[in-house]
Order: structure tokens, then sequence, then C-alpha cells
């Protein structure tokens, strides 16, 4: 087994060669699962345009909010195990039928909603630790005799440093978690455990946990920035929005680039996932062995690729 450390680009090149041995595979889960994330997020983004509320969606934003909360999570849960799972086998030269990757949803689904409902109760817990943090240092200050009114420079500085210190906080957690959903999906834990494991495997992979984490951060932070753009475009010319041409041409080029970021982000995710183990001494064998191969007693489609004696 290789102990090998890769590096980013290496992630992307091997999620890029797992794809390309399986295109209809991967287009088919991130048609069913990703594209409707896409085309919501900018549907989302549309319908609360102040113009848009102004016209009489403002009295339901909140529920145009909590759908799209509920939607976006079903989905996003439903793509992540799919692909986790096709990607781990891919990894490993096996074709993977449609079936069994919708199958690994009923499996993984609810683990992975209650560890993501874990985790967001500790990241509240960590953001509300830094508020009463926050509120007690600027008392500090006011006791110590330093004024800081909310318009001095003082105070601006103040925030900043805060919030800089509540991002690095979530990057580092960020990146010790980044592996949650391979392990949910892989070896079947929930709630902290799974949490609890990513951090483990991350030792040793730390930086490149943490440059993946970051460059896709980058990357959906400017995607949402686009979405943003094309949303508040749609809004000018007449107000013709849906009707443009130029809007929706737009719209859909938007849509299936985030389509294709969020693939490459699971399927990196898990492949970094297996180095990290492999980093770690432990293989992959109680996983190898496909439902398909199981079925068909073993004879079964192999797909040749460069990396999969990992």
């Amino acid at each position: 087994m290789s102990t090998q450390r890769p590096n980013l680009w290496r992630l992307i090149s091997e999620s890029s060669h797992i794809i390309g041995a399986q295109p209809r595979h991967f287009s088919a889960l991130s048609v069913l699962f990703l594209l409707p994330i896409s085309i919501s997020t900018l549907i989302y983004q549309f319908l609360l345009r102040p113009d848009s509320i102004r016209s009489g969606y403002g009295r339901s934003q909140l529920h145009i909010q909590i759908t799209y909360l509920i939607f976006a999570t079903v989905f996003g849960l439903c793509g992540s195990a799919s692909i986790t799972y096709s990607t781990v086998r891919g990894f490993y030269g096996k074709r993977v039928t449609l079936t069994s990757s919708l199958k690994s949803i009923m499996v993984s689904f609810y683990l992975l909603l209650s560890t993501k409902l874990v985790a967001q109760i500790i990241v509240a817990l960590v953001i509300f630790g830094f508020g009463v943090s926050m509120v007690l240092a600027y008392n500090g200050l006011l006791l110590l005799g330093l004024e800081m009114d909310y318009d001095s420079l003082y105070f601006l500085i103040f925030v900043i440093l805060i919030a800089a210190l509540v991002v690095a906080a979530m990057i580092y957690v960020e990146v010790g978690w980044c592996l949650t959903t391979a392990v949910v999906v892989v070896e079947s834990r929930w709630g902290f455990a799974p949490l609890k494991r990513s951090w483990h495997l991350v030792k040793g992979m730390r930086w490149v946990a943490f440059s993946k984490v970051v460059v896709f951060l980058i990357l959906g932070g400017l995607l949402s920035m686009w979405y943003t753009i094309v949303v508040a475009k749609s809004g000018g010319g007449g107000g013709n929005g849906w009707k443009s041409w130029g809007f929706c041409l737009q719209a859909i080029v938007c849509a299936n680039i985030l389509t294709v970021f969020l693939l490459y982000s699971v399927t990196a995710t898990a492949v970094l996932f297996i180095h990290c183990r492999a980093l770690h001494g432990e293989d992959m064998a109680a996983f190898h062995k496909s439902d398909e191969e199981e079925e068909f007693g073993g004879e079964y489609e192999y797909l040749p690729l460069p990396f999969s004696n990992v």
C-alpha cells in the first residue's frame, strides 16, 4: 500500500480519471442530485431580489428560505452519498451501476443527516462562544479606559480581528472535518464519531486537506459572486429577466459550472479519504467487494486505473 502523500493537483487528477472512466454514471448522478441544487440556487437568489420582494415575494420570504434549505440539504446529502460511494469503488477500477449507487443513499442518508446536525450544533456553539468572548473583551477594554465608539477606528480594527479569528477557526474545523462524509458512507458511522474519525485521518495530510478546502472555498465564493451578478443583471434591460436570452444563457452556463464544481468537490474529498487511510496503514479490503460482485459471484468488470493499487 502506497504511503506517498498526494498534493491537490493529484487529487483533482485522480478525480478526473475516475469520472472519465465512467462518465455516464457520474453524469447521471450529477443530473439527479447536483444540477437541481445549482438550478434551485439560481432561482432562490432570483426570488429574493429586492424588486422580487417588493412585487409580492416578501410575504413568503421565510417559506422560500426554508424550502430552499430543505431541498438543498436533501439533494446534497443524496448526491454526497451516491458520488462518494461511486468514487471509492471507481478508485479501485470497479464499474458501479446506478442502482447500487442509489441503494447506498438509503444506507447513508440518515447517518449523514444526523452527523450534519451534530456538526451544525458544534459550529453554532463555537460561534456563540466567539460572540460571548467578543462581548467580554469589548467590555474589558472599556473598563481599562479604552474608548471605542462604533464609528471609531479602534472598534473597526477590533471587529476585523474578531472576524478574522472566527474565519480562521471555521477553516481549521472544516479541515479537520473534511472527510466526514466519506467516513459516514464507507464506515457507516454517524453522529460525533465521524467527526472525530475525520480529525484523526487528516493527521499527516492536513496541508493537503487545507489546500483542498481553501481552494474550493475560494472557487465556491467566486461562483456565488457570479450567480449574484447574473441575477442582478436579470433585473435590468426593462426587467425582462427570464425572458432575456442573454440571462438564460448565463444561467445555464452558471448552473452547469456549479454542478461540475460540486461533483469534483465530493470526488476529491473521497479520493483524499482513501489516501489518508493508506497513510495510516488502513486498507479498504472490507469495502472492495461491491454489491454487484457479490450478486454475480465476483465476475464483474474492472476498469484499469493507474492509481488503483493504493
